[in-house]
């Protein structure tokens, strides 16, 4: 493959990033601050917000499933992807196997590692600003995080979405088909 070829897979790789990790940031917190502002779950009691909670990290989990196939599908066909951490694990093993299952298993692991870092900073602005404002609960920390991952299942299938409209367009295979 042509040099310029590989840098402007690399290129937009990196932008695609770029835009999807504030799209996500926005979505995401602009979920949870409404769910809290809603007051949906004010009544619900912390006795059940962990539940709310963990259902909302299965939904964000099944978003992140049918985003991680699209990408998975991008990477193969367009040696692009949607998260620059999964092309290069993609490529890392790409050089050195000649697996399609193991460059699928090192671009999901990129891209989930990728998702998973980036919830730390969730965590401690919920909890951080709970700890040092009065207004804010520990309660309201978690439907903050709880509306912040419906918010990302939403971004993960709309990027998962977009992809299969962008591979279908070029005649590529469907990632949501088998």
């Amino acid at each position: 493959m042509p040099e310029t070829t590989a840098r402007a897979r690399w290129g937009t790789s990196v932008l695609a990033t770029v835009v999807a990790t504030y799209a996500l940031d926005l979505i995401a917190t602009a979920a949870g601050v409404g769910l809290v502002a809603s007051g949906l779950l004010a009544d619900l009691g912390h006795r059940w917000l962990p539940a709310v909670l963990v259902l909302s990290y299965a939904a964000w989990a099944l978003g992140m499933r049918a985003n991680v196939r699209a990408n998975s599908v991008l990477l193969a066909t367009t040696g692009m992807s949607t998260n620059v951490f999964s092309k290069a694990a993609h490529d890392l093993v790409r050089r050195f196997s000649d697996s399609v299952r193991a460059r699928r298993w090192a671009a999901a692991t990129g891209y989930v590692g990728t998702e998973l870092v980036k919830e730390a900073p969730y965590y401690l602005g919920a909890f951080g600003v709970a700890l040092v404002s009065g207004p804010i609960t520990s309660d309201e920390a978690l439907i903050f995080l709880a509306g912040s991952n419906v918010g990302a299942m939403v971004y993960e299938y709309g990027v998962a979405r977009i992809t299969r409209v962008f591979l279908r367009r070029r005649g590529r295979p469907d990632p949501g088909a088998g």
